[in-house]
């Protein structure tokens, strides 16, 4: 019997504990309509009262946002503008992406939001992608004695990896840096080299991009594109490449005996500092505070990647690359274009504040300060 009191006990607990934020979040509405209700009645000065206990604890988000909006609106009517800025600003916490309209909306709130932002000073993102490098020849180099035939191909670098952050300085344009890692892959294919032989090269290397970008991106509705232009710094983190040489032999009946070997260490005959420009764009879509984003980017290669003089020998300086030696194959000098295209994820961190404004006559008196004179 005593078990079973027990276990009724702890069942009334257990019920009590679930039903007691549903029962507090009732009781709450009933206290914010009760609030509406004495706004409405033109009772300002009891609605700070009414308020208080749910606004110490019980309201939900929404909540709050509605009995701060009653709030701000008393206190522009009792003409304490003070307290209605602190109101405001409190509301715009719970919901910063509130903007007043004036065709819903009291016309004093209107002008009271107009002092106030809460546009993120810094937005962070992350993204993933794929790309594809491009080559472009500045000298062809070849060891070849005859003329031959180079076909070029291209291929995706997976995952191509990325974290920023952008710099808003208004609603419209901001300053956006970023790192990303970046897997680069391209191929050449030589025919005709001494009639029939043929030679396959894959260029695999690693890097990491630094962008600095200036963008333009729309600020309303719930698609919003952008566009970008910018520069970057692209370090080398490795440089290797596979060669599979197909030598044709009419003394063995027509076939093909291809010579093959580990990949070579091409980072030695690479500079490590590129230099790349950077266009691009894309679109967001909103969901919630935050956004989802599609975006392309170009990046126009500045730099020989080809160090002439480790071009031919091995890290030595000294003997000839086996790429020369095996495969007869030197690099030419090239610089190296990128075309990614990456799916992201953007998490603005608002900061509601009021705005500063500067006024003209201090504005005047720090422009006509004598030299020397402190603040």
């Amino acid at each position: 019997m005593f078990l079973l009191a027990r276990r009724f006990v702890l069942f009334l607990f257990f019920i009590g504990g679930f039903m007691l934020p549903v029962f507090s979040q009732a009781t709450c509405e009933e206290t914010l309509n009760q609030a509406a209700t004495e706004f409405d009645a033109g009772r300002f000065y009891s609605l700070p009262a009414v308020l208080k206990t749910c606004l110490e604890g019980g309201f939900t988000a929404d909540q709050r946002f509605r009995a701060f909006y009653l709030l701000a609106q008393a206190y522009l009517v009792l003409d304490d503008p003070i307290a209605a800025e602190d109101s405001y600003l409190k509301l715009l916490r719970e919901n910063p992406e509130f903007v007043p309209n004036e065709k819903s909306d009291p016309i004093d709130l209107v002008y009271l939001s107009r002092k106030f932002t809460t546009r993120p000073k810094f937005t962070p993102h992350v993204r993933i992608g794929a790309n594809l490098s491009i080559p472009r020849v500045i000298y062809e180099l070849n060891t070849f004695s005859s003329g031959v035939s180079i076909n070029r191909s291209l291929k995706v670098g997976i995952p191509q990896l990325g974290i920023g952050v952008d710099w808003n300085l208004s609603d419209n344009w901001s300053i956006g840096a970023e790192v990303n890692y970046a897997p680069k892959i391209h191929s050449e294919t030589i025919t005709n080299i001494a009639r029939d032989d043929k030679a396959l090269i894959t260029d695999r290397s690693a890097w990491l991009d630094f962008p600095i970008l200036v963008k333009y991106s729309d600020d309303s509705g719930r698609w919003r594109p952008f566009g970008y232009a910018g520069f970057a710094l692209n370090l080398l983190l490795s440089n290797s490449a596979s060669y599979t040489f197909s030598d044709f032999s009419p003394s063995l009946g027509n076939s093909i005996k291809p010579a093959e070997g580990p990949d070579e260490d091409l980072a030695y005959k690479r500079n490590f500092l590129n230099r790349s420009l950077v266009i691009g764009g894309g679109v967001k879509y909103k969901i919630g505070k935050n956004y989802i984003y599609a975006d392309a980017r170009y990046m126009i290669g500045l730099s020989n990647l080809t160090i002439p003089e480790k071009n031919y020998y091995q890290a030595d300086g000294i003997t000839l690359a086996s790429t020369v030696t095996q495969y007869q194959y030197t690099s030419d000098f090239f610089r190296l274009d990128n075309l990614a295209i990456s799916v992201g994820y953007v998490r603005p961190i608002y900061d509601p504040r009021k705005i500063k404004r500067p006024s003209a006559k201090g504005f005047l008196r720090t422009l006509f300060r004598p030299k020397g004179k402190s603040k």
